[in-house]
């Protein structure tokens, strides 16, 4: 009887030690993740940055009158719109 109780408190204690092996395992493997996500949350932010910073009307602007040679208009002209027929033009 003496053994039988010895070996089933071994095998616990073995069963014991595995689930607290799985445990730590699986919370590298969660840690790991969470690092991941934050490091791609940190990149999606600065790209975000990027692409504000690249929609700017500012540079916008500075990029068509420098580096493309656009110019502004010496005055603006507005187009009114025509109404077509119904007939579809014939």
């Amino acid at each position: 009887m003496g053994w039988a109780a010895a070996i089933t408190v071994v095998i616990g204690l073995f069963a014991l030690a595995l689930f607290h092996a799985m445990i730590v395992d699986r919370q590298t493997t969660l840690d790991n993740l969470n690092q991941q996500l934050e490091d791609v949350r940190a990149t999606n932010d600065k790209l975000r940055l990027n692409v504000a910073r690249a929609e700017a009307p500012d540079r916008i602007v500075a990029v068509a009158l420098y580096r493309l040679g656009m110019v502004e208009p010496d005055r603006l002209v507005y187009l009114t719109p025509v109404e077509l027929d119904e007939g579809g033009g014939e």
